[in-house]
């Protein structure tokens, strides 16, 4: 499908309206999107590979016109992956009508020839979480299955989630949810695309000129009211033999699956806590440079799904969670963010929120699992997790 693109510079507006909108927001950069002049999706084990392949197609296919002057622009696309590749859900790339683009007090204006409608969403979503498909004691047992697992296989760590709803009668404007994740967590990459919501604290990987570099977290631990304890939790995250465990898989994970794609890949060499509003993180920053015969997207299949949201190894992990997660994540743990024509783009892993489905609002927290783990104590660290998706639904918080 050819399209014709023309890029021109705008200003800053002083507040965002996010209306329904397709967003991916975060510190210095704001990414506002409206309507989509095209849509490219897939499913399967392949998905990621054809919406790569796809996605080149239709960039060669269109007619870009910029006067801006400025370095970083082009043809922007939004992308949500689903999780698990037999998932019920649609990986998509899509490209909006128009898409704004604010960084670091300057913006630009995409927009696409197309005579595609804008999908409106007007339900305002009240309400209450409430228990999903998965309980509270079966999320339990689950984890005490898992660590039968770990104990009788080579399986060695496992992430499993539990799920909470919110009925809605038809697709909901997330305007004000969106709105409270980035002003509480302007740290974090809020987003909406497609069916997935949320503010992760998690970058998968970013792109740019070349140059790619991720943000690894594992570990967990919740944040203390006074500041002299809050400390002692964050150097007791650093020292903890569970968490390190879990952390060190996850960065050797996403190492040396990023090798084959770069001319050399480093990582700290320990990890940091990073703090966010509820939560202490364990963190490690991993750069490197990209091959000139590799994209973005082809990294993201090999990467995908990571051992900070599938597991170790990752086929037997894969297997635990379809086992036992009564629900299906959709586009929930998977890589979502924007794509650029010049070959840069940032997607991060959906978490810290959840998935609208057909009549109702998914949200979903995961924990890691290896032999360390305590049943009672994962099941508390979820809670702490949907602290952030019920404060941006809950206005009286």
């Amino acid at each position: 499908m050819a399209l014709s693109a023309s890029i021109r510079r705008i200003s800053v507006p002083a507040d965002l309206n996010l209306d329904n909108s397709s967003v991916f927001l975060r510190a210095g950069q704001q990414i506002i999107a409206t309507g989509k002049a095209v849509e490219l999706s897939a499913s399967g084990p392949n998905r990621i590979g054809d919406l790569a392949s796809a996605w080149q197609q239709l960039i060669s296919e269109t007619e870009i016109i910029d006067d801006t002057g400025l370095s970083g622009t082009g043809l922007i696309a939004l992308t949500s992956i689903t999780f698990s590749a037999s998932s019920s859900a649609k990986s998509v790339v899509y490209v909006p009508q128009i898409t704004r683009v604010y960084r670091d007090g300057i913006g630009f204006e995409v927009v696409v020839d197309s005579a595609a409608p804008v999908e409106q969403a007007t339900i305002v979503p009240t309400g209450k979480f409430a228990d999903g498909d998965q309980s509270k004691a079966q999320f339990v047992e689950g984890i005490e299955k898992a660590l039968i697992a770990i104990q009788s296989t080579e399986l060695e760590k496992v992430v499993l989630g539990r799920d909470l709803v919110m009925p809605t009668e038809s697709r909901p404007d997330l305007a004000i949810p969106l709105e409270r994740f980035h002003a509480k967590y302007p740290q974090c990459w809020t987003y909406l695309i497609g069916d997935v919501f949320g503010a992760s604290p998690e970058l998968l990987l970013r792109a740019t000129n070349g140059e790619v570099s991720a943000r690894v977290l594992a570990g967990t631990a919740g944040r203390g009211t006074d500041p002299d304890v809050d400390r002692a939790i964050a150097e007791g995250l650093i020292h903890s033999q569970k968490n390190r465990h879990e952390h060190d898989y996850a960065v050797q994970s996403m190492v040396s699956q990023l090798g084959p794609f770069c001319d050399w890949v480093e990582a700290d060499a320990e990890p940091f806590s990073l703090a966010l509003p509820d939560l202490w993180h364990l963190a490690t920053d991993v750069r490197g440079t990209l091959k000139a015969t590799s994209s973005l997207l082809d990294v993201i299949a090999k990467l995908h799904p990571t051992a900070a949201v599938a597991g170790t190894p990752r086929g037997l992990a894969k297997d635990l969670i379809l086992e036992l997660e009564p629900f299906d994540r959709a586009g929930y743990a998977g890589p979502v963010g924007w794509l650029s024509s010049d070959g840069g783009g940032e997607l991060a892993i959906a978490l810290r929120g959840g998935v609208i489905e057909e009549n109702q609002i998914r949200a979903i927290a995961g924990c890691g699992i290896v032999a360390e783990s305590d049943p009672v104590a994962e099941l508390a660290e979820t809670e702490l997790k949907f602290r952030a998706v019920r404060y941006a639904f809950d206005q009286s918080l």
